[in-house]
């Protein structure tokens, strides 16, 4: 599975997909981005999966719980749907959410959740499990994900270290949620959802 990541990654560097010119509107660029991403990543590390013969189980694309997944994917969307309308109504200044913005943001969130579940976490997990357990899996693979987050650039009034912390919190219940289910889409819902809060912050310094 390493090496599957790491395949996705390099595939990702080549930039072969990276065709059009850059949006000027900052978050249409941010989704442009991260949707890039997603079609150089995710289906590389489908591709090598099946390729190696492994079952797409063993990296959670599977039905699981779906009744569980959805109903926790959900709630949880909502409840930062409803956080991130909150935190841009409160910005001074911020620009209206609307018709022309909002298809960006859910192309960005929903992208970049998938992507960052699939090629942080699914592959991985179940591989770890067997060598550490999952206790260990998930905080392995969680910290991992985390760690880049302490240079991000987004503006964080708790500043890095405490971003950083946040990240590494929710990526603790996306993983554990992805266990319960024994599927990607609850975790995805719920990476999608905290994607929302960063998309408007992004909208709101612009």
């Amino acid at each position: 599975m390493p090496s599957i990541a790491s395949a996705a990654l390099l595939f990702l560097n080549t930039g072969l997909l990276n065709i059009g010119p850059a949006a000027t509107d900052p978050v249409q660029d941010l989704a442009r981005d991260k949707a890039l991403q997603f079609l150089h990543v995710v289906p590389v590390l489908l591709a090598l999966t099946l390729l190696a013969r492994e079952d797409l189980n063993s990296i959670f694309i599977a039905r699981g719980n779906l009744k569980a997944g959805l109903i926790f994917g959900r709630l949880s969307l909502l409840i930062w749907a409803v956080l991130a309308t909150l935190l841009q109504a409160g910005a001074d200044g911020a620009p209206p959410l609307n018709a022309s913005v909002t298809p960006s943001i859910f192309l960005y969130a929903f992208s970049n959740a998938f992507m960052e579940e699939l090629g942080f976490r699914a592959i991985f997990l179940k591989k770890y499990e067997v060598l550490i357990g999952r206790g260990a899996a998930i905080l392995v693979t969680s910290a991992v994900f985390a760690t880049p987050h302490l240079f991000a650039t987004y503006e964080f009034s708790g500043g890095r270290l405490v971003f950083g912390a946040i990240v590494l919190a929710l990526d603790v219940v996306g993983a554990y949620s992805m266990y319960r289910t024994d599927s990607l889409i609850g975790a995805v819902l719920f990476h999608a959802g905290y994607n929302l809060t960063i998309a408007v912050s992004v909208l709101n310094s612009s």
